[in-house]
């Protein structure tokens, strides 16, 4: 799965909190994170060592989203 499927599956809201919407395993230096659909993100939380809502964040920019 590339970046650009990752992002897909995630919504941002207004707030900066990214919601998933579709199951995905994101690949960390760790290993692999299983993300359920409803799971949010902030900046600043850290998952397995990760700020989820900065990658997000950086894939966004990325592909222009």
């Amino acid at each position: 799965m590339d970046s650009y499927d990752i992002l897909t599956r995630f919504e941002r809201q207004a707030d900066g909190t990214w919601i998933c919407r579709e199951p995905v395993t994101v690949q960390t230096a760790h290993g692999p994170v299983a993300v359920e659909p409803g799971m949010a993100f902030t900046y600043g939380e850290r998952v397995d060592d990760v700020d989820l809502a900065e990658l997000l964040e950086r894939l966004g920019a990325q592909h222009g989203s």
